[in-house]
């Protein structure tokens, strides 16, 4: 049943892309950066992608829930990934947040109501924006994420002393400084806090990420650490499901977003 409506939401995504989606670059200054936007009447769904990760990994999901929700679906490509570009000079996630704010005011969401929903690497700057934009973020959904803490900067560190630039290609550069800026990114979000007033949601995979038991371990504990500093979070387990709980379970994934955009974001809207 779940390869049929995985094919299904698939199909359904390449008929519906093609009829109303906003497919664009945005000039921030020193790159541009790729969006793609299905307007609906309600507030926006913003989604951030894993780190590896382009737009591509949410467009059958944003699709569904666009038509269930009839709210504006925005997606994008972080710096360096997919058809956005790449600034090699000043790269760190702080200029980042930047461009994505002057991308999002250039195309009139900037000040808009939203739910964040985020994969992995991407809760790094769902909890960035949040604590900068804390009047317009209703919720934040984070799918397995990746927390920022003194062991995670411990083992983003290590990673590092691994990598080689020489050893990634043009196309890959955007992968490289992701992992090169891992530890510092780790340890300035860590200082961010989401404010309380903001429901957040963890749905956590079974599966960790890493081949090593340890390190899964380490990675679902600090979910759940988080989890318990939020004064309005929660906390759910997608059982059977691996890191990328967007790409193994997409109805659990459409199905708890809706639920809680209805709850907290698009309380108006009636069910279907």
């Amino acid at each position: 049943m779940k390869v049929y409506f995985i094919r299904f939401i698939f199909f359904f995504a390449g008929i519906a892309y093609a009829h109303g989606q906003t497919d664009t670059l945005v000039d921030v200054g020193t790159y541009q950066l790729h969006f793609k936007i299905r307007k609906g009447k309600e507030a926006p769904i913003f989604f951030e992608s894993g780190g590896a990760l382009d737009a591509g990994q949410w467009d059958a999901i944003a699709t569904i829930l666009h038509q269930k929700l009839n709210a504006t679906m925005i997606t994008y490509d972080r710096q360096g990934f997919g058809s956005s570009g790449l600034d090699t000079t000043a790269f760190n996630i702080q200029n980042e947040a930047k461009g994505l704010h002057i991308a999002l005011q250039k195309l009139g969401y900037a000040n808009r109501d939203m739910l964040l929903v985020s994969h992995s690497l991407g809760a790094f700057y769902s909890i960035l924006y949040a604590s900068e934009n804390p009047s317009t973020v209703k919720g934040i959904l984070l799918l397995d994420p990746r927390i920022p803490s003194k062991a995670d900067m411990r083992f983003a560190s290590s990673v590092f002393k691994t990598l080689n630039r020489s050893n990634f290609s043009k196309n890959e550069l955007g992968l490289y400084f992701v992992l090169a800026q891992m530890a510092q990114n780790s340890h300035l979000i860590r200082k961010k806090k989401i404010p309380s007033h903001i429901p957040v949601l963890v749905v956590m995979a079974e599966k960790g990420p890493f081949d090593n038991q340890a390190d899964n371990d380490r990675f679902q504990e600090a979910q759940r650490r988080f989890i318990r500093t939020q004064k309005k979070g929660s906390l759910i387990l997608a059982k059977g499901s691996a890191h990328n709980i967007p790409q193994d379970q997409p109805e659990l994934v459409i199905s708890e977003i809706e639920k809680f955009y209805r709850s907290y974001v698009g309380s108006a809207i009636s069910s279907d």
